[in-house]
Protein backbone atom coordinates (compact mmCIF):
# COMPACT_ATOMS: atom_id res chain seq x y z
CA UNK A 1 0.00 0.00 0.00
CA UNK A 2 3.03 2.71 0.76
CA UNK A 3 4.23 1.42 -2.85
CA UNK A 4 1.08 2.12 -4.22
CA UNK A 5 1.09 5.77 -2.11
CA UNK A 6 4.70 6.39 -3.60
CA UNK A 7 3.73 5.87 -7.12
CA UNK A 8 0.41 7.97 -7.05
CA UNK A 9 2.13 10.56 -5.54
CA UNK A 10 4.92 10.16 -8.25
CA UNK A 11 2.57 10.24 -11.33
CA UNK A 12 0.61 13.44 -9.37
CA UNK A 13 4.07 15.57 -9.36
CA UNK A 14 4.99 14.62 -13.04
CA UNK A 15 1.77 15.37 -14.14
CA UNK A 16 1.92 18.93 -12.43
CA UNK A 17 5.18 19.18 -13.92
CA UNK A 18 4.14 18.87 -17.41
CA UNK A 19 0.95 21.48 -16.66
CA UNK A 20 3.71 23.97 -15.06
CA UNK A 21 5.57 23.82 -18.14
CA UNK A 22 2.83 24.69 -20.41
CA UNK A 23 1.53 27.32 -17.74
CA UNK A 24 5.22 29.09 -17.65
CA UNK A 25 5.68 29.72 -21.46
CA UNK A 26 3.49 27.26 -23.95
CA UNK A 27 5.07 29.14 -26.89
CA UNK A 28 8.80 27.84 -25.59
CA UNK A 29 7.21 24.89 -24.80
CA UNK A 30 6.26 23.21 -28.50
CA UNK A 31 9.58 25.20 -29.62
CA UNK A 32 11.76 23.19 -27.21
CA UNK A 33 12.10 19.79 -27.19
CA UNK A 34 15.20 18.93 -24.10
CA UNK A 35 16.29 15.78 -22.94
CA UNK A 36 13.95 16.61 -20.36
CA UNK A 37 10.53 16.42 -22.59
CA UNK A 38 12.29 13.53 -24.63
CA UNK A 39 12.25 11.54 -21.54
CA UNK A 40 9.09 12.53 -19.58
CA UNK A 41 7.72 11.04 -23.40
CA UNK A 42 9.17 7.84 -23.54
CA UNK A 43 6.73 4.99 -21.74
CA UNK A 44 9.66 3.03 -21.35
CA UNK A 45 12.37 5.29 -19.17
CA UNK A 46 9.47 5.84 -16.54
CA UNK A 47 11.84 4.63 -13.61
CA UNK A 48 14.70 7.48 -15.29
CA UNK A 49 12.15 10.48 -15.16
CA UNK A 50 11.03 9.61 -11.62
CA UNK A 51 14.73 9.59 -10.29
CA UNK A 52 15.49 12.67 -12.39
CA UNK A 53 12.92 14.58 -10.66
CA UNK A 54 13.18 13.50 -7.31
CA UNK A 55 17.25 14.39 -7.61
CA UNK A 56 16.74 17.60 -9.25
CA UNK A 57 18.29 16.78 -12.25
CA UNK A 58 15.31 16.83 -14.81
CA UNK A 59 16.23 20.91 -14.45
CA UNK A 60 19.72 20.82 -15.58
CA UNK A 61 18.03 18.69 -18.30
CA UNK A 62 15.67 21.66 -18.95
CA UNK A 63 18.26 23.80 -19.44
CA UNK A 64 20.34 25.29 -22.75
CA UNK A 65 23.47 23.32 -23.45
CA UNK A 66 24.86 20.16 -25.26
CA UNK A 67 24.80 16.96 -22.76
CA UNK A 68 23.87 13.15 -23.69
CA UNK A 69 22.07 11.47 -21.23
CA UNK A 70 22.64 7.52 -20.63
CA UNK A 71 19.30 6.65 -20.08
CA UNK A 72 18.98 3.34 -18.12
CA UNK A 73 15.86 1.35 -19.72
CA UNK A 74 12.61 0.95 -17.44
CA UNK A 75 14.10 -3.27 -17.34
CA UNK A 76 17.51 -2.01 -16.58
CA UNK A 77 16.40 -0.75 -13.23
CA UNK A 78 13.92 -3.42 -12.90
CA UNK A 79 17.51 -5.60 -13.11
CA UNK A 80 19.23 -3.86 -10.72
CA UNK A 81 16.60 -4.35 -8.08
CA UNK A 82 13.54 -1.55 -8.33
CA UNK A 83 10.42 -3.21 -8.46
CA UNK A 84 8.59 0.08 -9.47
CA UNK A 85 9.28 3.80 -10.08
CA UNK A 86 8.22 4.10 -6.38
CA UNK A 87 11.41 2.17 -5.47
CA UNK A 88 13.48 5.07 -7.15
CA UNK A 89 11.57 7.64 -5.30
CA UNK A 90 12.24 5.92 -1.91
CA UNK A 91 15.96 6.45 -2.21
CA UNK A 92 17.58 8.93 -0.91
CA UNK A 93 18.09 12.10 -3.01
CA UNK A 94 21.68 12.45 -2.68
CA UNK A 95 22.16 9.11 -3.98
CA UNK A 96 19.91 9.49 -7.18
CA UNK A 97 21.87 12.81 -7.50
CA UNK A 98 25.63 10.85 -7.83
CA UNK A 99 24.02 8.35 -9.79
CA UNK A 100 21.90 10.55 -12.37
CA UNK A 101 25.41 12.90 -12.62
CA UNK A 102 27.18 10.11 -13.74
CA UNK A 103 24.39 9.35 -16.34
CA UNK A 104 25.18 12.74 -17.98
CA UNK A 105 28.22 13.49 -20.16
CA UNK A 106 29.40 16.74 -20.29
CA UNK A 107 29.20 17.16 -24.07
CA UNK A 108 27.11 15.69 -27.26
CA UNK A 109 28.36 12.23 -27.89
CA UNK A 110 26.67 10.44 -31.19
CA UNK A 111 27.31 6.89 -31.75
CA UNK A 112 25.98 6.48 -35.22
CA UNK A 113 29.03 6.35 -37.82
CA UNK A 114 31.46 6.43 -34.71
CA UNK A 115 34.61 4.80 -34.97
CA UNK A 116 35.16 1.09 -34.03
CA UNK A 117 37.13 1.06 -30.57
CA UNK A 118 37.29 -0.08 -27.24
CA UNK A 119 37.33 1.50 -24.05
CA UNK A 120 37.22 5.23 -25.15
CA UNK A 121 36.23 7.66 -22.27
CA UNK A 122 34.06 9.98 -21.90
CA UNK A 123 33.63 12.53 -18.85
CA UNK A 124 30.32 12.88 -16.76
CA UNK A 125 29.03 15.72 -14.71
CA UNK A 126 29.79 13.49 -11.62
CA UNK A 127 34.00 14.07 -12.50
CA UNK A 128 35.04 10.90 -13.64
CA UNK A 129 34.32 8.61 -17.04
CA UNK A 130 32.52 6.00 -18.14
CA UNK A 131 34.26 4.09 -21.38
CA UNK A 132 32.52 2.92 -24.83
CA UNK A 133 33.04 0.24 -26.99
CA UNK A 134 32.16 0.06 -30.54
CA UNK A 135 32.93 -2.91 -32.64
CA UNK A 136 31.41 -5.36 -35.44
CA UNK A 137 30.41 -8.33 -34.95
CA UNK A 138 28.82 -10.40 -38.01
CA UNK A 139 26.57 -8.39 -39.17
CA UNK A 140 25.55 -6.48 -36.17
CA UNK A 141 27.78 -3.60 -35.09
CA UNK A 142 27.36 -3.64 -31.50
CA UNK A 143 28.35 -0.69 -28.72
CA UNK A 144 28.59 -1.01 -24.94
CA UNK A 145 29.02 1.70 -22.10
CA UNK A 146 30.72 0.19 -19.02
CA UNK A 147 29.82 -2.98 -20.44
CA UNK A 148 26.06 -2.35 -20.50
CA UNK A 149 24.74 -3.00 -24.38
CA UNK A 150 23.35 0.45 -26.22
CA UNK A 151 19.44 -0.06 -27.05
CA UNK A 152 18.37 3.03 -28.75
CA UNK A 153 21.53 5.29 -30.36
CA UNK A 154 21.64 9.09 -30.76
CA UNK A 155 17.87 9.97 -30.12
CA UNK A 156 18.07 13.89 -30.50
CA UNK A 157 17.19 16.67 -28.12
CA UNK A 158 17.09 20.58 -28.06
CA UNK A 159 20.11 20.54 -25.46
CA UNK A 160 22.02 17.35 -26.64
CA UNK A 161 21.76 13.73 -27.05
CA UNK A 162 19.99 10.69 -25.63
CA UNK A 163 21.53 7.08 -25.39
CA UNK A 164 19.22 4.39 -24.09
CA UNK A 165 20.58 1.69 -22.36
CA UNK A 166 19.73 -1.47 -20.76
CA UNK A 167 22.27 -1.34 -17.38
CA UNK A 168 22.33 1.09 -15.02
CA UNK A 169 25.43 2.21 -14.07
CA UNK A 170 27.07 2.29 -11.02
CA UNK A 171 28.78 5.62 -10.45
CA UNK A 172 32.76 5.37 -10.71
CA UNK A 173 34.19 7.04 -7.26
CA UNK A 174 37.69 5.42 -7.29
CA UNK A 175 40.30 7.11 -8.80
CA UNK A 176 41.83 3.64 -8.83
CA UNK A 177 42.09 0.03 -8.33
CA UNK A 178 43.54 0.21 -4.87
CA UNK A 179 40.96 2.84 -3.48
CA UNK A 180 37.91 0.54 -5.08
CA UNK A 181 39.29 -2.28 -3.12
CA UNK A 182 39.83 -0.50 0.10
CA UNK A 183 35.96 0.30 -0.18
CA UNK A 184 35.17 -2.85 -0.38
CA UNK A 185 34.76 -5.11 2.77
CA UNK A 186 34.23 -8.24 1.02
CA UNK A 187 37.30 -7.49 -0.30
CA UNK A 188 39.42 -6.98 2.76
CA UNK A 189 41.44 -9.83 2.87
CA UNK A 190 42.63 -9.70 -0.97
CA UNK A 191 43.36 -6.28 -0.31
CA UNK A 192 45.89 -7.16 2.63
CA UNK A 193 46.95 -10.08 0.88
CA UNK A 194 48.22 -7.96 -1.78
CA UNK A 195 49.86 -5.62 0.22
CA UNK A 196 51.45 -8.32 1.56
CA UNK A 197 52.54 -9.84 -1.74
CA UNK A 198 54.20 -6.50 -2.90
CA UNK A 199 50.83 -5.97 -5.45
CA UNK A 200 48.90 -3.80 -4.41
CA UNK A 201 50.93 -0.06 -4.98
CA UNK A 202 50.77 -1.32 -8.91
CA UNK A 203 46.86 -1.05 -8.78
CA UNK A 204 47.48 3.14 -7.37
CA UNK A 205 48.75 4.03 -10.74
CA UNK A 206 47.97 5.29 -14.01
CA UNK A 207 48.16 1.30 -15.85
CA UNK A 208 44.95 -0.41 -16.33
CA UNK A 209 44.49 -3.62 -15.36
CA UNK A 210 41.24 -6.03 -14.53
CA UNK A 211 41.48 -8.14 -11.34
CA UNK A 212 39.54 -11.42 -10.33
CA UNK A 213 39.23 -10.44 -6.84
CA UNK A 214 38.90 -12.93 -4.31
CA UNK A 215 36.24 -12.43 -1.67
CA UNK A 216 37.08 -13.26 2.14
CA UNK A 217 35.57 -16.44 1.61
CA UNK A 218 37.40 -17.43 -1.39
CA UNK A 219 40.50 -16.34 0.74
CA UNK A 220 39.93 -18.31 3.46
CA UNK A 221 39.39 -21.55 1.45
CA UNK A 222 42.71 -20.66 0.30
CA UNK A 223 43.72 -21.44 4.34
CA UNK A 224 43.76 -17.54 5.15
CA UNK A 225 40.90 -17.75 7.61
CA UNK A 226 41.64 -13.83 9.12
CA UNK A 227 44.38 -10.70 8.32
CA UNK A 228 47.04 -12.04 10.86
CA UNK A 229 47.33 -15.27 9.12
CA UNK A 230 47.87 -13.13 5.60
CA UNK A 231 50.29 -11.39 7.80
CA UNK A 232 52.46 -14.10 8.66
CA UNK A 233 52.10 -16.05 4.88
CA UNK A 234 55.12 -15.98 2.48
CA UNK A 235 54.76 -13.14 0.52
CA UNK A 236 56.15 -15.21 -2.44
CA UNK A 237 53.70 -17.67 -2.32
CA UNK A 238 50.81 -14.79 -2.04
CA UNK A 239 52.17 -13.37 -5.36
CA UNK A 240 51.97 -16.38 -7.74
CA UNK A 241 48.51 -16.86 -6.18
CA UNK A 242 47.53 -13.57 -6.82
CA UNK A 243 49.41 -13.06 -9.91
CA UNK A 244 46.81 -15.04 -11.46
CA UNK A 245 44.22 -13.24 -10.40
CA UNK A 246 45.01 -10.02 -12.26
CA UNK A 247 46.00 -9.17 -15.82
CA UNK A 248 46.74 -5.95 -17.85
CA UNK A 249 44.32 -3.74 -19.57
CA UNK A 250 40.73 -2.66 -18.77
CA UNK A 251 38.09 -5.31 -19.71
CA UNK A 252 34.29 -5.42 -18.81
CA UNK A 253 32.56 -8.87 -18.66
CA UNK A 254 31.10 -7.88 -22.33
CA UNK A 255 34.29 -6.63 -23.26
CA UNK A 256 35.63 -10.41 -23.89
CA UNK A 257 32.17 -11.17 -25.69
CA UNK A 258 33.14 -8.24 -28.22
CA UNK A 259 36.92 -9.20 -28.40
CA UNK A 260 35.74 -12.43 -29.94
CA UNK A 261 34.78 -13.62 -33.45
CA UNK A 262 31.20 -14.43 -34.18
CA UNK A 263 30.50 -17.99 -33.27
CA UNK A 264 33.28 -17.86 -30.79
CA UNK A 265 32.32 -18.74 -26.93
CA UNK A 266 35.55 -18.28 -25.32
CA UNK A 267 38.54 -16.18 -25.11
CA UNK A 268 42.11 -17.07 -23.48
CA UNK A 269 43.37 -14.02 -21.31
CA UNK A 270 46.70 -13.52 -20.56
CA UNK A 271 47.32 -13.07 -17.00
CA UNK A 272 49.93 -11.07 -15.14
CA UNK A 273 52.28 -14.32 -14.45
CA UNK A 274 52.44 -14.66 -18.37
CA UNK A 275 49.67 -17.87 -17.86
CA UNK A 276 46.25 -17.74 -18.99
CA UNK A 277 43.21 -18.70 -18.00
CA UNK A 278 39.73 -18.74 -20.20
CA UNK A 279 36.86 -17.02 -20.35
CA UNK A 280 33.62 -18.61 -21.54
CA UNK A 281 30.87 -16.84 -22.90
CA UNK A 282 27.06 -16.56 -22.27
CA UNK A 283 24.03 -15.69 -24.49
CA UNK A 284 20.93 -16.81 -25.26
CA UNK A 285 20.36 -19.81 -27.80
CA UNK A 286 19.57 -19.32 -31.42
CA UNK A 287 20.12 -15.73 -30.53
CA UNK A 288 22.26 -13.79 -32.76
CA UNK A 289 24.68 -11.73 -31.16
CA UNK A 290 23.54 -12.19 -27.28
CA UNK A 291 25.31 -12.12 -24.30
CA UNK A 292 24.31 -12.90 -20.89
CA UNK A 293 27.52 -13.40 -18.73
CA UNK A 294 30.79 -14.88 -18.29
CA UNK A 295 32.34 -17.72 -16.64
CA UNK A 296 35.89 -18.12 -15.89
CA UNK A 297 38.32 -21.08 -15.53
CA UNK A 298 41.83 -21.66 -14.72
CA UNK A 299 44.44 -24.10 -16.11
CA UNK A 300 43.86 -26.14 -12.73
CA UNK A 301 40.40 -25.70 -12.25
CA UNK A 302 38.00 -28.85 -12.81
CA UNK A 303 35.20 -26.57 -13.72
CA UNK A 304 34.19 -23.15 -15.45
CA UNK A 305 33.60 -20.64 -12.09
CA UNK A 306 30.47 -18.19 -12.05
CA UNK A 307 31.76 -14.42 -10.88
CA UNK A 308 30.15 -13.17 -7.94
CA UNK A 309 29.36 -9.99 -9.10
CA UNK A 310 31.03 -8.39 -12.70
CA UNK A 311 31.99 -5.10 -13.51
CA UNK A 312 33.16 -2.70 -10.61
CA UNK A 313 34.90 -0.11 -12.12
CA UNK A 314 37.48 2.28 -10.86
CA UNK A 315 39.72 5.16 -12.79
CA UNK A 316 42.43 2.64 -13.37
CA UNK A 317 40.65 -0.63 -14.37
CA UNK A 318 37.68 -2.95 -13.31
CA UNK A 319 37.15 -5.92 -10.91
CA UNK A 320 35.01 -8.89 -10.77
CA UNK A 321 34.38 -10.67 -8.05
CA UNK A 322 35.49 -14.30 -7.74
CA UNK A 323 34.05 -16.77 -4.87
CA UNK A 324 36.81 -19.23 -5.38
CA UNK A 325 40.38 -19.52 -6.39
CA UNK A 326 41.75 -19.63 -9.74
CA UNK A 327 43.57 -22.55 -9.93
CA UNK A 328 47.06 -22.53 -12.10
Amino acid sequence: MKSMNYLYAILVMLSLMNCSKDTVNPTEAIEKNTLNDVVRDNFGLTYLATALYKSGLNKVLMQDGSYTLLAPSDVAYKAAGYQNPAAVYAEPASKLVEQGNYHILKAPVLFTGKALKMNQEEETLLGTKVYWSRVKRGQDTLTTINGGRLLQADTKASNGMMQVLDRLLVPNVHSNLKQALAANVDLSLFYQALKVSGLLESLAGTTNYTLFALNNVAIKQMGYPDLEAIEKADPAILKKILSYHIAKERKFAQDYFLLTPEGTTSYTETMLNEKTLTINLLGQYNVPNSFTGITVKGTGNSGALTPVRTDVLAGNGVIHVMGQVLQQ
